[in-house]
């Protein structure tokens, strides 16, 4: 049995009293403030040249012909689908505007599960709806089946093709349904279908149906309670958002009407007036709930979870957020016209259900039009640009175009787009006075190479957001190195670290490789960027003057550069010895470098003399070397003391010298057992062991005297003439051995890090 949805106006109330009704619960006028923006939305024809027939396949959509198309759909890459009704058949609209049959062969009836979709019997489809994947699901109303086409395959999954309602609970192909209108599906796969003659909203999950919102009555209640205790008349339109909310078109109580996910109740977010209310037009830019449709047949939620409604009855589509309500197309008169100008101006013939692409732009089952229409967002192309830089502004403005005051207290932007100043509008709360407008300018910032799109748009409470889609296409940057040293001047085998930083014109992160290079030759290996600056720690420079240079290898982003080259110098010194005198005997020369003198000079002082040396100390590969070399001395004769003049040496271009005296110790540089004392001591104890017998006889005997007195002459002079000559196996005065010492000069150079030290070696002969 073919049930005409249109026969209930309302329940248990004729015409003229609903209209009384009507007039009488209308809302009164008042000042409501509407956002627009410029550049505003454009419509045109996507499918559909307004003659009834079935035409066009495999041609253009814009010049096929239609016959009551009845819902519309778009996948993930922007394929539009429709419910052609009265073709009985439901075609597709690429991307690139080509039509073709998807299922159906244009005969009205019912078979071919399990065969080709385009061989396929329909009836009278009114719903379509495609999931993630691609499959797509047509609510075939008079044959009273949900049916689905995956990959060019279709079946039935829902429905006996018995009007009535039973099954719920068990497989939904064994279910009853009874005028299924539409058809929605979720990111999980469930099914939601309106059931229309049965007064409720039914949903398959897996192959089970169940009851969601509806008790089977006709009428309206329920509000705040459970969705499956309420009362729905003639739902004609289902919808899914992405947080799981469920959005009911029910017509002949003129609202729509929302199911928590979370809880299950049902609740009106559009929509008013009495239950026997045949419905009106009022409200835009006001509370949605208080505002007045006409027999709303679609619902549909884009990805920013704003609610589209076909306001059927009122020739418009209209949208809901932010708490109010506006209409978004259509001019409120019936007909066609307006394809390229202001969406205000746009006439519509019962509109029947409304779709929103990922993008947010809408298609439109204008279905006594025998066209589906699309309402395209405003949009913003920027120019090419370089990644990481900020364009040049673009201007939108935002106006009110209402009777009352509002304010624009929200701004979100997706992708690489940003406000910057310049424009009217102020940086924080927009309010607007009727009629008032003002300028944001709004810049491209792009982060990768190639096209980016994104979207901005302008709400707050009580204004129902308006959005422009923006568009725009980077090109590589180019960047510039800057290569820094850690030290100045290191001393050779001193760790130096080398930094690359790449620089930017703009903002970004570059990522890649830098190698640093010594003159031609790689030192080391390749180093990532992090957070775009790379470095390497390096002993292994030689001494002298390098030429570093850090080069950046690009990334797909950013383009290589090579820095600038960095004059590196690495320093030493080393002693070359002028001369030495002594007051001893022999002058000598030598030279001495790192390490050890390689022909030491010799002197040879007597003790408690002093030997003096010169010396030059010269940087070695012709850099100044620019820090202070304290000298010291080891290996010093006993006792004896050095000093420098001066201490502390500082270079100049031609380098720096100085003078060390040795001062030895007279005492010291005598042997144990001094063999000049041994010789006088000897030579005492002989003489007094000579005299001790002749002492007594002395006094006895005076006329030896002069005899005694020879003999101690003789005695003394022999003492004399061994220590002059060296008696024994010595030599020398008294017999002492002449001692040599070499002394290591050092010179200590204090680096930033680290310490440098020189050496030279003198030799020093004490005799």
């Amino acid at each position: 049995m073919i049930v005409n949805l249109e026969k209930r106006l309302f329940a248990g109330a004729g015409l003229v009293s609903a209209m009384l009704v009507a007039l009488s619960l209308a809302p009164a006028a008042c000042a409501q403030g509407l956002l627009t923006v410029t550049p505003n939305r454009s419509v045109t024809t996507a499918a559909g040249n307004g003659s009834l027939g079935y035409t066009g396949d495999s041609g253009a959509a814009s010049a096929a012909t239609l016959a009551d198309p009845s819902a519309v759909a778009y996948d993930a890459n922007g394929n539009l689908y429709l419910a052609d009704g009265r073709n009985h058949v439901v075609r597709q609209v690429s991307a690139a505007g080509a039509m073709t049959t998807l299922a159906g062969n244009g005969i009205e009836g019912y078979g071919g599960d399990g065969a080709a979709a385009t061989s396929a019997y329909l009836d009278t489809p009114t719903g379509v709806a495609v999931d993630a994947t691609g499959n797509v699901y047509i609510a075939d109303s008079h044959n009273h089946r949900i049916r689905k086409v995956s990959g060019g395959i279709i079946t039935t999954i829902a429905g006996t093709g018995t009007a009535g309602f039973s099954g719920d609970g068990a497989a939904a192909t064994a279910a009853q349904l009874w005028l299924p209108s539409a058809v929605a599906v979720d990111g999980n796969g469930n099914v939601y279908i309106a059931d229309t003659n049965n007064q409720r909203i039914r949903k398959i999950t897996g192959t089970a149906i169940t009851t969601i919102a509806g008790n089977g009555e006709e009428l309206f209640s329920g509000d705040g309670e459970a969705a499956t205790s309420a009362v729905l008349d003639s739902p004609t339109g289902v919808a899914v958002g992405a947080s799981g909310n469920v959005y009911i078109a029910d017509r002949h109580n003129q609202r729509v009407r929302r199911i928590a996910a979370a809880g299950g109740t049902i609740s009106t977010i559009a929509g008013s007036g009495a239950p026997s209310f045949s419905g009106g037009f009022s409200g835009d830019g006001a509370t949605a709930t208080t505002a007045t449709l006409a027999r709303p047949s679609g619902v549909a939620v884009d990805a920013a979870g704003n609610v589209y409604i076909a306001d059927t009855g009122n020739q418009r589509i209209r949208q809901v957020g932010g708490g109010a309500i506006a209409t978004v197309v259509g001019s409120g008169q019936q007909g066609y016209g307006g394809d390229g100008t202001a969406p205000a101006s746009v006439n519509l013939n019962s509109p029947k259900a409304v779709a929103a692409d990922a993008l947010g732009n809408l298609a439109i089952s204008d279905q006594g039009n025998q066209r589906v229409r699309v309402d395209t967002l405003p949009s913003l192309l920027f120019a090419s640009d370089n990644v990481g830089v900020l364009s040049a502004p673009l201007s939108v403005t935002l106006a009110n175009t209402g009777s009352a005051p509002l304010a624009v207290s929200t701004t979100n932007f997706s992708g690489p787009f940003t406000a910057v100043p310049g424009g009217s509008c102020p940086a924080s709360t927009v309010t607007l006075a009727p009629g008032a407008s003002c300028t944001e300018n709004i810049a491209f910032w792009p982060v990768a190479v190639g096209g980016a799109s994104g979207s901005v748009s302008f709400g707050g409470t009580g204004v129902v957001p308006q959005s422009i889609r923006l568009a725009g296409a980077a090109v590589q940057t180019v960047t510039t190195v800057t290569l820094n040293s850690s030290l100045a001047s290191p001393l050779v085998g001193e760790a130096v670290t080398l930094t690359a930083t790449v620089q930017l014109p703009g903002a970004g992160t570059p990522t890649g490789t830098v190698s640093f290079y010594d003159g031609t030759t790689l030192i080391g290996t390749p180093q990532t960027l992090i957070a775009g600056s790379a470095w390497i720690s390096t002993t292994a420079l030689s001494v002298g003057t390098h030429t570093i240079t850090a080069a950046y290898s690009g990334d797909p982003n950013f383009i290589a550069a090579t820095s600038p080259a960095l004059s590196q110098s690495v320093i030493d010194f080393g002693f070359t010895i002028a001369s030495g005198t002594g007051t001893g005997t022999g002058t000598g020369s030598g030279t001495g470098g790192s390490g050890s003198g390689s022909s030491p000079i010799t002197q040879t002082v007597a003790p408690g003399q002093p030997a003096i040396y010169a010396f030059t100390v010269l940087p070695v590969g012709g850099v100044i070397f620019p820090f202070p070399v304290t000298l010291s001395a080891t290996g010093l004769p006993p006792g004896a003391t050095v000093s420098f003049s001066p201490k502390v040496l500082v270079f100049t271009a031609s380098g720096a010298t100085f003078t060390m005296t040795i001062q030895t110790s007279a005492s010291a540089a005598l042997h144990p057992g001094n063999p000049f004392g041994r010789a006088l001591g000897g030579s005492s104890i002989a003489l007094g062991l000579l005299l001790l017998p002749f002492s007594g006889r002395i006094r006895r005997q005076a006329r030896h005297l002069r005899l005694l007195s020879m003999c101690a002459a003789l005695i003394l002079s022999l003492a004399a003439i061994g220590g002059l000559s060296g008696c024994g196996t010595g030599s020398g005065f008294f017999g002492q051995a002449p001692q040599t010492y070499n002394v290591n000069v050092i010179g200590t150079a204090a680096g930033t890090t680290t310490s440098l030290q020189r050496f030279a070696t003198v030799s020093l002969t004490v005799q």
